[in-house]
């Protein structure tokens, strides 16, 4: 049951998705909420993200709009023009600033959308706001995902429990860098704007950041977080205990979700930690286990079950990171594979632990003492199949 105090939700089928599905969904929070955003890299940037980007300045949004099916990405003027229409039918109807109403799309990239259909849709989207609604919000905003997306967490804010939800949608072109990939975070608690931004950044960048299916970045890439202050505790600032508190609940709601997304990866089968240690920088370490995490190879590999630790050795060393690779450590799980470079690995051990949904790899290059992580899906047949008739 996803519920935050002073939020609504709702989702409609306006026509968007040819399939009949909820493809129009709607998040509003009872009064002007504070907000904070991250968004895609890519430089090519859809309209609603170029529209959001400038809206959130302000620190401000009361309602989210999202549809999914059409990406409204690279439509230009128009696709920025239809944007800015659709964002004001839905101020209008919930009688609220248009500069307050935040719009996201998701799916296939090129086509305009389908305006009028979503200007019809639009008294039922907002007549069906509910308390209830966000599991149709989570529903709503999916494309080619297998199953919806959210966290719930509940914490004591002095003698106060407040709420954080986190709603979610990605499945394929996950590499993000802030993917497609969007995620809403709700919340109660009374946070400042500075805290607030803070928060999203340190949770965007050991969640979200952290995740790769098929290392492509999308141009619709969105994580907004709106805080009502419903809640009604003491202001949280950028530090302090209940800072500390807040942030670290941020990050595991947008975990749990986050790994749901590599889950799914679009006929994924293994959700796979690569953690890298010994690097000489944190950034030499996300170097190498990004280079992991994106290798078709390794991924193969991992769909295989097979503990073909050369493609990871390899993968590491093309990743522009000097090491010594005679120095090499490799575990899958606890079962050690290379001790110093040299096999070790009991085969049937290793392999045992890659027939598992979830595990870890670890690569120690002995350089230094630092270490990063990223959480990746494996590479399969379905991949295949999904993604060669998208748009069929």
């Amino acid at each position: 049951m996803i519920k935050v105090p002073g939020f609504l939700g709702s989702a409609v089928s306006s026509g968007v998705k040819r399939s009949g599905k909820l493809d129009l969904a709607l998040i509003y929070s009872e009064v002007p909420a504070k907000a904070a955003g991250v968004f895609t890299t890519n430089i090519v940037k859809a309209p609603p993200v170029l529209l959001g980007m400038d809206r959130i300045k302000s620190g401000y949004c009361q309602a989210v709009l999202i549809n999914s099916g059409v990406a409204n990405a690279f439509t230009g003027k128009q696709g920025l023009q239809d944007s800015i229409v659709t964002s004001k039918d839905a101020a209008h109807e919930l009688n609220i600033a248009e500069s307050l109403v935040i719009p996201s799309s998701t799916g296939v990239i090129g086509g305009r959308l389908p305006i009028d259909k979503m200007k019809k849709a639009m008294p039922n989207l907002v007549k069906k706001l509910s308390e209830d609604g966000f599991m149709d919000v989570a529903n709503g905003i999916m494309t080619t995902d297998a199953f919806p997306k959210y966290a719930v967490k509940q914490i004591n804010i002095g003698r106060k429990k407040g709420t954080i939800a986190v709603i979610g949608k990605g499945a394929g072109m996950i590499a993000p860098n802030m993917a497609t990939m969007l995620a809403y975070i709700l919340t109660d608690i009374n946070v400042g704007k500075r805290a607030l931004s803070k928060a999203l950044k340190n949770t965007v960048n050991n969640s979200f950041n952290k995740i790769i299916v098929d290392g492509d970045t999308s141009t619709n890439d969105t994580v907004l977080i709106l805080a009502n202050g419903k809640l009604g505790n003491t202001l949280i600032k950028e530090t302090g205990t209940e800072y500390k508190k807040f942030e670290m609940a941020l990050t595991e709601a947008a975990s749990e979700v986050a790994e749901m997304i590599v889950r799914d990866g679009e006929g994924g089968t293994k959700v796979a930690k690569i953690i890298v240690k010994g690097a000489k920088t944190e950034k030499d370490a996300e170097k190498i286990a990004r280079v992991l995490g994106t290798s078709s190879l390794v991924k193969t590999a991992f769909f295989g079950e097979d503990p073909n630790w050369g493609r990871i050795v390899a993968a590491a060393g093309r990743a522009g990171v000097d090491f010594d690779p005679n120095k090499i450590d490799l575990y899958f799980d606890d079962q050690k594979i290379l001790s110093n470079s040299k096999e070790v690995m009991d085969e049937k051990k290793a392999q045992s632990v890659l027939k598992k949904p979830k595990f870890e790899v670890t690569l120690n290059i002995k350089s230094g003492k630092a270490s990063s992580f990223v959480i990746a899906s494996d590479l399969t047949f379905d991949y295949i199949k999904i993604n060669a008739h998208y748009r069929t």
